[in-house]
């Protein structure tokens, strides 16, 4: 009986593990599996400098398009903009949540678990993209 005890709890361990993991996994795994692969890339500081240069003088709202972990987005609400990342992975989107908040500028961003091809843009003044060449 304790035996069987044991066994069923290392059977829920080992499935609760496996789940877990899958649900972690999959956001980053299925862009790939796409017919365009869109993976997720940080931008770099130097990336991010040159979005910020190239925003300097202008006003109004601000999208990122494949947003990730929402560096883009953060950093132009730092200058100001009322921003918007849109990302298909939740993962990406909720920690770009939590860093926004943490970085203070929680009020003036927002990111959308969204698919980049079913939205419309037509609002923002600025659409920054960086991605894959197909994509593009």
């Amino acid at each position: 009986s304790s035996r069987r005890c044991w066994g069923q709890l290392v059977t829920a361990g080992v499935g609760g593990t496996l789940l877990a993991l899958y649900a972690v996994v999959i956001p980053f795994v299925t862009p790939a599996l796409r017919k365009v692969c869109l993976p997720f890339v940080p931008a770099t500081s130097t990336q991010i400098q040159n979005v910020l240069k190239m925003l300097e003088n202008r006003s109004g709202s601000l999208v990122d398009i494949g947003s990730g972990d929402g560096r883009i987005v953060i950093a132009a609400a730092k200058k100001g903009f009322k921003a918007v990342g849109c990302e298909l992975n939740p993962w990406l989107v909720w920690y770009s949540r939590y860093r926004a908040w943490r970085d203070g500028v929680h009020q003036n961003t927002k990111f959308y678990i969204s698919d980049l091809w079913k939205v419309s843009f037509s609002c923002y003044t600025n659409v920054v993209v960086f991605g894959v060449p197909q994509m593009v």
